[in-house]
């Protein structure tokens, strides 16, 4: 049986799958998360000049921001650098969680994985216990068919 098609807001989205299916996706969220940070900082610089003189505070901040650090020294001071503010923290906050998730699901995975194999070599001694009794009885027999 297939899995069905998955789409979000009616778009199956290709890349996703094959960044998780590469097992590459940790990587891909972490340099979206890179220039997400770098797009904040820069447009922090452009919509809220005051509180950002340059476009290396402003990477700092949305670094801080990214990270759920903020450490406060820098803040945006109006609704524009409050609205990037916020998106930049849902990305954040969003990265933050999808790598905890993949973390938990590697070590859920892995853990799966060795009690499948354990099981599976309980079966195989089981299986091979019985028939070493099975041998052990055909060659009773045999012995007392040729004697």
């Amino acid at each position: 049986m297939t899995d069905p098609e998955r789409r979000i807001f009616g778009v199956r989205p290709r890349f996703l799958e094959r960044a998780v299916g590469s097992n590459r996706i940790v990587l891909y969220l972490a340099g979206f998360t890179a220039v997400l940070s770098v797009a904040g900082g820069a447009a922090m610089r452009i919509l809220n000049p005051d509180a950002f003189p340059s476009i290396g505070q402003g990477v700092w901040w949305a670094m801080q921001t990214v990270t759920t650090v903020g450490y406060g020294d820098i803040v945006p001071s109006n609704g524009w650098g409050k609205f990037v503010g916020g998106i930049v923290m849902l990305f954040g906050v969003t990265f933050l969680s999808l790598v905890t998730a993949l973390v938990t699901s590697a070590l859920i995975t892995g853990e799966q994985r060795r009690r499948e194999q354990a099981a599976a070599e309980d079966e195989n001694r089981a299986a091979h216990e019985s028939l070493a009794r099975i041998e052990a009885r055909l060659e009773a027999i045999e012995q007392r068919l040729a004697g």
